[in-house]
């Protein structure tokens, strides 16, 4: 597995999630749950699925915590999501 790409698809992912929902962890987490990753030709589909996977469950046992803390636990800045420390 790449190190860089699932980086790049861990915040793909997370900052998709954040523009598609009211900003909350339940509403993130939910919409995490919503995203597929391709089918059987798709690119880098290890990488996608385990960035999709970590975000899905950091959010699901985090749901208490604020947003900029879930942020940095996934190894995310929490500024490059428009969320302040």
């Amino acid at each position: 597995m790449d190190g860089k790409l699932y980086q790049h698809y861990l915040q793909v992912y997370v900052k998709e999630a954040i523009d598609n929902s009211d900003g909350t962890n339940v509403s993130i987490s939910r919409y995490l749950w919503g995203i597929r990753v391709g089918g059987r030709f798709a690119r880098h589909k290890v990488e996608k699925g385990r960035a999709l996977e970590e975000a899905r469950r950091v959010f699901d046992q985090n749901r208490h915590w604020p947003l900029s803390i879930v942020l940095s636990h996934l190894g995310l800045e929490p500024e490059a999501f428009g969320v302040k420390r």
